[in-house]
């Protein structure tokens, strides 16, 4: 029989996208919740292991001489910050710890908590994951998203919330100009970031051509602009692309004439 085979990496993303497909499920079935915690705090667990891995492989155990047990989250991040220098948040941490704590009630004993103490956490636990990734592990794990389960994602408004703050301290980490900052056309929030040969918006991942116009040679999004023909709006030659408030200013200057 063939085995089945899964690095943490792999695992990581697998245990991330099922468990936001049950959190989704978890806004008409509450019960839902319990397997939405437990896969997330997997998906965590092996982020930070797949990130012990790259920089030593025997990080992972709990006892490099004995290479048994895997270290848990607890010895993850003391390693990942003392060894690796990796600088975790005191909230990041408190959240990782309560989550840990919930994922054991759920295991092991009884567990009574109210549906938004779990969701508030399970929210911010998303967007440490997909901080993480996103600075250590070289991964958008929005991006990588099914497109059905990215857009019910971005449609909670208590997610995108936290994606926006993530997203907005993402920036100023990367020091992006305010004139460089856009609105996403997908998400509408000032999270597209135009600098740095980026073009991508930090809160939903989506990427956008961005071109110049050739009327007031200013930048916007290409898929925004349109296309004038050759002579048809002043005489211009061959097909340009003209941004949206130069379509209204030539419409304004010639109501009369027409282009195609």
């Amino acid at each position: 029989m063939p085995n089945l085979k899964m690095t943490l990496t792999e695992n990581s993303r697998s245990f991330f996208k099922e468990s936001l497909s049950q959190a989704v499920q978890a806004e008409v079935d509450s019960s839902k919740w319990k397997f939405a915690i437990l896969l997330l705090v997997q998906a965590i667990e092996t982020s930070l292991k797949e990130r012990l891995r790259r920089t030593n492989e025997l990080f992972v155990f709990t006892n490099i001489d004995s290479p048994r047990r895997t270290v848990d989250l607890g010895l993850a991040i003391e390693r990942l910050n003392k060894i690796a220098k990796i600088h975790f948040k005191k909230a990041d941490i408190q959240n990782i710890k309560t989550a840990s704590d919930l994922r054991n009630q759920i295991v092991h004993f009884e567990f009574d908590l109210s549906i938004q103490q779990i969701k508030s956490n399970f929210v911010r636990l998303v967007g440490f994951y997909i901080s993480f990734c996103r600075d250590n592990l070289e991964y958008d794990a929005i991006s990588d998203l099914p497109p059905q389960l990215h857009a019910e994602l971005l449609g909670l408004d208590s997610y995108v919330v936290e994606l926006e703050k993530r997203a907005a301290e993402a920036i100023r980490a990367d020091n992006i100009p305010s004139d460089e900052i856009w609105e996403c056309p997908t998400c509408h929030k000032n999270t597209y970031v135009t600098s740095k040969g980026k073009d991508i918006c930090y809160l939903c991942s989506h990427t956008d051509a961005i071109a110049e116009c050739d009327r007031c040679h200013k930048l916007d999004f290409e898929t925004t602009m349109e296309f004038m023909g050759i002579g048809n709006v002043n005489g211009l030659p061959d097909y340009k692309a003209i941004c949206k408030n130069c379509v209204l200013k030539i419409d304004n200057e010639h109501p009369y004439e027409e282009y195609y």
